[in-house]
């Protein structure tokens, strides 16, 4: 099923199978890196927001909110660059929303509901830009 869209010379233009999972893919990474440096400037600042006492895999709360910060940065890159088509910056979004779900899940202590719901997001964003991303979507959209 494609979505039809009124082009500037009039003319129907039929939008690129998973044009939709790249959009929500690049916001995504967009929202999910924002989210992310709010949690690590949070952590940075006011650790006693998250669970006490929890444990981590290694290290503490401080360390893993820079892991959590620079991984949110890498994010917010990741999805300008993928809204502009590229395959590089294809497999840069598979790579930081990967790390970010692997990131989440050893945050886990500190915050779980949001640790899983960002899990979440990030494996369904990965499958977006793998099924989808790339080149070939930017072809089909300069048709």
């Amino acid at each position: 099923m494609t979505s039809v869209t009124q082009g500037s010379v009039g003319k129907a233009a039929a939008k690129p199978k998973g044009y939709g999972w790249v959009t929500y893919a690049a916001v995504m990474l967009g929202l999910a890196g924002t989210f992310n440096v709010i949690d690590g400037i949070v952590a940075l600042s006011k650790s006693k927001f998250y669970v006490a006492g929890a444990k981590f895999v290694f290290s503490d709360l401080r360390t893993w909110a820079w892991i959590i910060l620079i991984l949110g940065v890498l994010q917010i890159l990741a999805a300008v660059y993928v809204v502009q088509g590229s395959e590089l910056a294809r497999w840069f979004g598979v790579v930081a929303a990967s790390l970010n779900g692997a990131g989440q899940l050893m945050f886990l202590h500190a915050y779980p509901l949001w640790s899983l719901s960002a899990f979440a997001i990030d494996v369904l964003i990965v499958y977006a830009l793998v099924v989808y991303g790339g080149g070939s979507l930017k072809k089909a959209l300069q048709r």
